[in-house]
């Protein structure tokens, strides 16, 4: 209502004068006149007051439009009489509560857009932000199915590590590592669902689709994993132990959205393919390897080399999944490493076979190249277990685990 104030200053003379004539008894044509006009005018005010904040740009100038056509046709037909105002401040006066109007949207627009950009500027990397905040219409809080691809990513052995340190020095720590971390997976697009004490959950192609999600998901992983290396020397520096991490990458559709109560929400993913996506980080740490993705991972990233680890079927799920061990992207496809890739594959589909010693022969000789990997031990050793007890006809080759 304060353009309504602003409409009463400005025709204050008039109202002014109206008064003092009523109050004289004197109620001439020309006060009754003028009365009208500053009816209309009041009328004017306050429909513009109210409308001009709801309409859109174009709606809101069509108004004013129409709401200055009664104050031209008052001036036109009152000739020779004493108008209230000049036709022309009249005018003014409409024009000034559109102006008011626009500005007054304007910064409410852009205080909205800041507050956004805020409220997803701890989660998302500042350029999404402000895609989001230039083209909200792309972008929607309301719960979706989508496909994303999801990170879990958690420090090993954190309990033993978190016993060696004072709780400043562990939040020091914690801080440490996720900063760098952070900053790569913003740097590939990816969205910080939540901080878990030692561990981060990510995902790739929401609020805006992102075609390449997996692989800018598979791309931040080998990123984190040096940035890892890379900060061990600072942290034997000042005492910390040092650590190692586990990543785990699922792709497929998930309920993605504002969810929580109404005391508070967050804007997350949920479904059978996070649930997956986090039993993989866990694996991690029973095959030693730095990242494990899933089948849907490794189709939809298909630049990258990756050793089929086996097929598993983990806790809560009843479903075989076949998992796999991504290889840096730019490895030569005619190097040593490739050459030991086609060999494994070609030993598990021996052990899938239930061809004992085929597997076995290929297993051991790849031990012998590799004796730090604990994957051929684990394998040599189902094989053993297997000739003294063979598996039941309708087992495909899976390993059954239980982690939490």
């Amino acid at each position: 209502m304060l353009t309504v104030f602003a409409l009463f200053v400005l025709n204050a003379s008039g109202v002014f004068e109206i008064v003092l004539d009523v109050a004289d008894g004197a109620i001439t044509a020309p006060s009754i006149m003028r009365t009208k006009e500053f009816v209309v005018l009041l009328i004017i005010g306050i429909v513009l007051s109210l409308m001009l904040p709801l309409l859109s740009p174009i709606k809101a100038s069509l108004l004013t439009f129409v709401a200055m056509l009664p104050v031209l046709f008052m001036g036109y037909t009152s000739t020779g009489q004493r108008a209230l105002l000049p036709m022309e401040y009249s005018l003014l006066t409409i024009l000034m509560l559109f102006v008011v109007n626009v500005l007054v949207s304007y910064f409410t627009e852009t205080t909205r857009k800041q507050q956004l950009i805020n409220a997803f500027g701890q989660y998302v990397p500042a350029e999404l932000a402000r895609r989001i905040s230039q083209d909200p219409e792309q972008f929607s809080l309301e719960g979706e199915s989508r496909e994303l691809s999801i990170m879990f990513c958690d420090v090993h052995n954190f309990s033993a590590i978190s016993e060696q340190l004072e709780p400043r020095e562990l939040a020091e720590l914690l801080n440490t590592l996720f900063t760098p971390l952070t900053r790569i997976l913003y740097r590939h697009h990816g969205i910080i669902d939540k901080y878990m004490g030692d561990a981060i959950m990510a995902f790739w192609g929401a609020p805006l689709p992102d075609p390449h999600h997996a692989s800018n998901a598979v791309a931040a992983a080998f990123e984190m994993q040096d940035a890892v290396k890379e900060l061990m020397p600072g942290f034997r520096e000042r005492g910390w132990p040092a650590i190692a991490v586990g990543i785990g990458i699922n792709t497929g559709v998930v309920s993605v959205g504002n969810m929580g109560s109404e005391y508070r929400v967050a804007y997350t993913v949920i479904g059978d393919t996070v649930n997956l996506a986090s039993r993989l980080q866990e694996l991690t740490r029973i095959y030693s390897a730095r990242i494990i993705v899933g089948e849907n991972t490794r189709k939809a990233c298909p630049i990258v080399t990756y050793r089929e680890l086996g097929l598993v079927q983990v806790k809560g799920k009843n479903e075989l999944a076949r998992i796999y061990e991504p290889s840096s992207p730019d490895m030569d496809p005619h190097s040593t490493m490739v050459t030991k890739l086609h060999r494994h594959n070609e030993a598990l589909h021996h052990y899938y076979d239930r061809e004992w010693d085929a597997a076995e022969e290929i297993f051991r000789k790849l031990k012998e190249e590799r004796p730090e990997d604990p994957l051929y031990d684990y394998y040599l050793k189902r094989i053993d277990e297997f000739r003294d007890d063979p598996p039941p006809p309708e087992w495909q080759g899976e390993i059954r685990f239980t982690v939490k």
